[in-house]
């Protein structure tokens, strides 16, 4: 590892893909809420997985299920939960969503709800974060969905991180822009001019429908900061939306349970949606956190681009803001590998849903 790092902020190109709409901000919250509002026999959906053939087709296989060896030991059940989230970019049928889409694992995130202090921290992987290419053709973990499914993208998490998973929530586009619909749009400031697939965005206050917020949260190339401007806009998105959906009525809450069961997919069962509901609905902002996971664009054995984790950073995150009630891992012990370390510009981009709300999403500190 370099020793001399210095505050240089290079491109980071793909680096940490589109997080589209998926935080437990929204997708956890949305289907706690379906499971507040929604009649006790309500299942919710699940995530069934996929063998894609050579012509293209897809065959159903089981039902996705977080193995056991890897959630949260009995010794911490119920003072914490992780859930694993993702955004899944499925091939579109609906003409106005924009161009076609292939199916992509564009947005993984690690969101824990500690019950005992009543906060909630997210951890955002980077779509390019190298695993290696044992477990994905690519090294990438992007690419380790599309071959094991959401458990074994589970499984991967918790190998390379040794972070429990609990449970999965996963959401596709159409769901995306189906759920901000079914809200009345998000109500959001904007600060620039830029425009992605014929929709322009301008500064001021503007409230985004489906199809908007899903461009907003996607643009990177004629957005200042690259990736970095997209993450931090789609924290400023993910924070504004949960402030709105805080304040939903009742019958504005029933009619959105209706459309988050046809677009949520969860192995969240409806005792524990119950459970969970309040927790979520109540908390205080400032103690919603979102955490980037610590690294920089790098190539890899294979000359692909990737993101390579800087491994003392992370492990200071790992064990400050998601080992609450366990033991530190000092980071020689974790399994990820580190390819390069000689930038520290993104090693620690991180803000609460208060700061975001109030403008400041956390990269003033980082250029600092």
């Amino acid at each position: 590892m370099a020793k001399d790092k210095h505050k240089v902020k290079p491109p980071i190109g793909r680096a940490n893909g589109i997080l589209l709409v998926v935080s437990i901000l929204l997708i956890v919250g949305a289907v706690l809420v379906a499971g507040y509002t929604s009649i006790m026999n309500w299942t919710p959906l699940a995530e069934v997985e996929e063998t894609v053939n050579s012509d293209g087709s897809t065959v159903q296989g089981s039902v996705a299920t977080i193995d056991e060896d890897i959630k949260t030991p009995e010794s911490e059940a119920g003072r914490v939960v992780n859930f694993l989230v993702a955004g899944i970019d499925y091939n579109t049928t609906d003409a106005t969503a924009g161009v076609s889409r292939g199916k992509l694992t564009d947005v993984i995130m690690v969101v824990q709800i500690d019950l005992e202090t009543g906060s909630v921290s997210a951890l955002q992987i980077p779509r390019d974060t190298w695993v290696g290419t044992n477990v994905s053709a690519t090294g990438k973990i992007n690419a380790v969905y599309g071959l094991s499914g959401i458990d074994g993208l589970a499984e991967v998490i918790y190998d390379r991180l040794l972070i429990p998973i609990d449970h999965y929530v996963t959401v596709d586009m159409d769901g995306f822009i189906a759920i901000v619909d079914a809200i009345g749009g998000v109500t959001i400031t904007i600060d620039e001019t830029f425009t992605l697939e014929g929709v322009t965005f301008t500064p001021g206050t503007h409230t985004l429908s489906g199809i908007e917020a899903e461009k907003f949260v996607r643009e990177r190339h004629s957005r200042s900061g690259g990736d970095i401007g997209r993450i931090n806009a789609q924290r400023q998105f993910l924070a504004a939306l949960f402030s709105e959906m805080k304040d939903l009525s009742a019958s504005e809450l029933t009619s959105l349970a209706s459309v988050v069961m046809q677009n949520v997919t969860t192995d969240l069962s409806v005792g524990t949606a119950l459970s969970l509901v309040q927790e979520i609905l109540t908390m205080d902002t400032d103690n919603m956190s979102f955490y980037m996971l610590p690294g920089q664009t790098a190539t890899a054995y294979n000359g692909q681009s990737i993101w390579s984790a800087h491994k003392d950073e992370l492990a200071a995150i790992l064990n400050e803001h998601f080992r609450p009630y366990s033991d530190k891992v000092p980071a020689e012990n974790l399994p990820i590998e580190e390819v390069a370390n000689t930038v520290d510009y993104y090693d620690d981009n991180s803000a609460t849903v208060t700061d975001i709300l109030e403008g400041n999403d956390g990269e003033e500190d980082n250029a600092a």
